[in-house]
C-alpha cells in the first residue's frame, strides 16, 4: 500500500568547475599519489581490509520525553528524522485534512530559516528533505553525505519546532494542493488505500490521507497552527538517525524546544480556537465501500481485523501467516506463485495480481488481500481468491506450512537488513522499541522457540473469522464486481 509523501529534492552543483581545474592541474601529482598508496598498500598492492566494529541501536529516553533511537553502520549516508505522533488520526472533524496541508507546506519559511535559505542551504550540502504523512505520523527526513551530518541535520530542527505558517507564503503556493490532489485522483492505490480505511474504521483511523476540494478552501494557516501548537510536544516527538554517532544525536534532540505562543502575534491569526480535546480510540467494523470509474483495470481489497502494533508476539505470528498467503511475486516481472495467485489465474482470462498486506497501528490492524484485476474477470478472481482465503482461514495452518513460512520469513528479514534504507524505515515505525524491532537474531530465536507453533497462527485465523465482518473495497469498473454479501461461506 501506498503513503502519501511530498519530497523536495537538492542537489549541489557548485563544487563542479573548481574540481575539474583541479584535477587538470593536479594530474601528474595525482597519479603519482595512487602509485604511492599502492604501494603502500600490501605486498602485492592490494588495499588492506579494514574491520568496521558492529553496532546495534540505541535508544535514550530524554527527560523533556524526547526518544531518540540511532544505529552506528559506519554508513557514508546519514539519515536523520523526526518522527511525530500527529497523523491524520489525531485530525479535529472541523480541521480534517490540516496534516496534508503540513506536509505539502512543511519546506516554508520558519522562525529562525527562510523558505530560501533553507532551499540553498540544503542544496550546497547535496541535502535531501522529506516529508511523509501516515495515520498516526509525521516524518520529517534529511540525508546527506555523512562528513555533512552536523550542519545538515540543524535544518530538522526551525521545520518541526518552528514553522511560521506565515499567510502570504501558504496563499502564494496554494496551487501545491491542487497539484497534490490530482496526482491523487490518478493513483487508484492510494485511492483504495483511503476507502479501506474509511469502510473498516470508525475514528481517527478512518481519516484519508487527502484533500477534497471543499477542504482545499476551508483549511488555512489558522488550522495549521493550532493542531502544531497541540500536538508538536516532545513526549509525541522521537529522533531517528543511521550513519550518525548517538551523543551527537542526543545533542541535536536538546535543540527541540517548543515555544507555541510565538505565533500568536503573528498578523493574520487573531484569536484562535485552541483543540481541548483528544480524538477518541479508533475501531475496527468492516463494511464494504464500492467506487465505479471507467477504468478497465480494477483495484479490489479484502481485509479482516488484524493485530495491533504494540501485540509483539501477535505481530510477528500475522507476519508468518503474510509469507504463507503470499506476498506478491519474488522474480521481478514475473506474477508470482503463491496460493492465492494460482487460484485467480485459474480463474482468470487476463493478467491479474494478488497479494496479501498486514497493516498495524496502535489500537488495531488489518489484514487481507490486494487484487488488481481486468473488468471482465473481477467477478470470477474475487470469488475464487475468496473461497480460497475462507479454506485456509478454517482449515488452518500445519506444521510443514508453519516451518516454510519461518524459512521465508527470517530470509525476508535478513535481506531486508542488508538496506540501510529499510533499517531506517523500520526504527521510524517505533521507535522506542526498534533496539529490539531490528534484533534479526533476536527475532530469529523467537522464531525458533518450541513453545511458538502452528497453533499461534490457527487461533489467530480463528479470531478473523469470527470476530466481525470482513471489510470489502474496490474502484474500477464495477459492472461484474460481487458485493460482500455474495462472499460470505
Amino acid at each position: 500500500m501506498l503513503m502519501s509523501s511530498c519530497k523536495y529534492s537538492f542537489i549541489a552543483l557548485r563544487r563542479a568547475s573548481s574540481s575539474a581545474v583541479a584535477s587538470t592541474s593536479s594530474k601528474s601529482s595525482s597519479s603519482r599519489n595512487v602509485t604511492e598508496s599502492t604501494s603502500r598498500s600490501g605486498s602485492h598492492g592490494v588495499p588492506q581490509k579494514i574491520n568496521l566494529p558492529k553496532e546495534s541501536v540505541t535508544v535514550t529516553k530524554l527527560a523533556n520525553g524526547l526518544t531518540v533511537a540511532s544505529l552506528e553502520n559506519n554508513s557514508p549516508v546519514f539519515r536523520v528524522a523526526a518522527v511525530v505522533q500527529a497523523g491524520a488520526k489525531y485530525e479535529p472533524y472541523e480541521s480534517r485534512g490540516v496534516t496534508t496541508l503540513l506536509r505539502v507546506f512543511s519546506n516554508l519559511s520558519t522562525k529562525y530559516v527562510s523558505r530560501l535559505g533553507l532551499t540553498k542551504n540544503l542544496e550546497r550540502l547535496g541535502a535531501n528533505f522529506q516529508c511523509i504523512q501516515t495515520r498516526e505520523q509525521m516524518i520529517y527526513s534529511i540525508e546527506g553525505l555523512r562528513n555533512e551530518f552536523t550542519h545538515g541535520s540543524q535544518f530538522l530542527v526551525p521545520v518541526v519546532c518552528y514553522p511560521m505558517f506565515k499567510p502570504h507564503e501558504i496563499h502564494d503556493e496554494r496551487d501545491r494542493l491542487e497539484v497534490d490532489h490530482e496526482l491523487y485522483l490518478k493513483s487508484p492505490e492510494s485511492q483504495l488505500n483511503d476507502l479501506l480505511h474509511s469502510a473498516a474504521f470508525k475514528g481517527g483511523l478512518s481519516r484519508p490521507l487527502s484533500l477534497s476540494s471543499d477542504t482545499i478552501k476551508s483549511l488555512s494557516h489558522k488550522q495549521m497552527y493550532t493542531f502544531h501548537s497541540h500536538y508538536y510536544t516532545p513526549e509525541r516527538i522521537s529522533l531517528v538517525g543511521t550513519g550518525c554517532n548517538h551523543a551527537t544525536l542526543v545533542q541535536l534532540a536538546d535543540k527541540f524546544r517548543f515555544s507555541p505562543l510565538d505565533c500568536v502575534y503573528t498578523p493574520g491569526f487573531g484569536n484562535l480556537k485552541l483543540i481541548e480535546s483528544e480524538p477518541g480510540p479508533s475501531k475496527y467494523k468492516g463494511g464494504e465501500i464500492r467506487r465505479d470509474t471507467q477504468s478497465n483495470t480494477v483495484h479490489i481489497a479484502l481485509a479482516f481485523e488484524g493485530v495491533s502494533s504494540k501485540d509483539e508476539q501477535g505481530v510477528l505470528t500475522s507476519s508468518l501467516l503474510n509469507q504463507i498467503i503470499g506476498t506478491g511475486p519474488n522474480v521481478k516481472w514475473s506474477s508470482g506463485s503463491n496460493q492465492l495467485q494460482r487460484a485467480a489465474e485459474s480463474a482468470a482470462q487476463a493478467s491479474c495480481l494478488v497479494s496479501s498486506f498486514n497493516l498495524h497501528y496502535e489500537e488495531s490492524g488489518l489484514f487481507g488481500v490486494y487484487i488488481i484485476c481486468n473488468k471482465n474477470d473481477t467477478k470470477k478472481i474475487v470469488q475464487s481468491v475468496s473461497s480460497e482465503v475462507n479454506k485456509i482461514l478454517k482449515n488452518g495452518i500445519n506444521k510443514e506450512q508453519f516451518d516454510m513460512a519461518k524459512k521465508k520469513l527470517e530470509v525476508n528479514l535478513q535481506m531486508r537488513h542488508e538496506q540501510s534504507s529499510d533499517v531506517f524505515s523500520t526504527m521510524l515505525n517505533q521507535a522506542d522499541i526498534s533496539d529490539r524491532s531490528t534484533d534479526i537474531q533476536s527475532i530469529v530465536q523467537q522464531l525458533g522457540d518450541k513453545q511458538f507453533t502452528n497453533d499461534s497462527i490457527n487461533q489467530l485465523t480463528k479470531k478473523m473469522l469470527s470476530g466481525k465482518q470482513p471489510t470489502l473495497v474496490s474502484i474500477g469498473n464495477l459492472q461484474n464486481m460481487p458485493y460482500i454479501d455474495d462472499l460470505k461461506a
